[in-house]
């Protein structure tokens, strides 16, 4: 990426590492299917949990969500699983109308057994064409002007603007670089939260920000 013409690079980075507050015994992880499709399945490494979780399963809008903990920090994982194998595009089409802090605020809380994959995603988009669209083309173009960057005048233009993404879940907790009231519930047994199929999920703070935001289709 970089070469003779190179002048500067601007980065910008964001970078969480969250330690579970429930964490998944590596003990408890083994090989499970995960439905790819509705008819097609693979062998993933499972993660295992029993514990008090908010969740709610959202029958008219055909997905489940569960809020996960992160030890000694306000930012939680929300997963959002569609209740249907092959439901992730309709909850795709769904998401932009979604609340995520209300939906938060509506989760219920009790014993949960929790089956969760464990996944790494890698992510890089070239950002030339959304910035142009947001009416910020001409810092790519011979017109570009950076005066508050710059002493001298030499004729810049940004080459390339790239976003990376990467998080990784595993038992331990989550790596990532890029007032709530629950309502209990009483069970006659643990109920079941099962990762087994794509998913939704999103690092969300206590005051609402989305700090990622991303689905897993094949975790292996």
């Amino acid at each position: 990426m970089l070469d003779e013409f190179t002048r500067m690079v601007l980065v910008n980075a964001v970078h969480f590492k969250g330690t579970w507050k429930y964490q998944f015994n590596a003990t408890n992880t083994r090989p499970m299917p995960f439905w790819i499709s509705d008819a097609k399945s693979q062998d993933i490494p499972m993660m295992f949990v029993r514990e008090e979780f908010a969740y709610k399963d959202f029958w008219d809008k055909r997905f489940s969500a569960l809020e996960l903990s992160y030890s000694g920090s306000d930012t939680t994982m929300l997963v959002l699983l569609p209740i249907e194998r092959n439901g992730l595009a309709a909850l795709e089409e769904i998401l932009p109308n979604l609340n995520l802090v209300e939906l938060r605020n509506q989760l219920w809380k009790g014993e949960l057994e929790v089956y969760l994959p464990k996944f790494k995603i890698e992510f890089s988009l070239e950002l030339e064409d959304v910035l142009t669209t947001l009416g910020m083309g001409r810092m790519f173009s011979n017109a570009a002007e950076f005066p508050d960057l710059l002493e001298s005048n030499e004729p810049l233009k940004i080459s390339k603007a790239i976003h990376k993404a990467f998080i990784e879940v595993h038992e331990e907790g989550t790596e990532a670089s890029a007032a709530t009231a629950i309502e209990t519930f009483r069970i006659s047994g643990p109920s079941m939260f099962m990762a087994d199929h794509p998913f939704i999920y999103a690092l969300l703070s206590k005051d609402g920000v989305v700090h990622f935001i991303g689905k897993v289709t094949n975790p292996a």
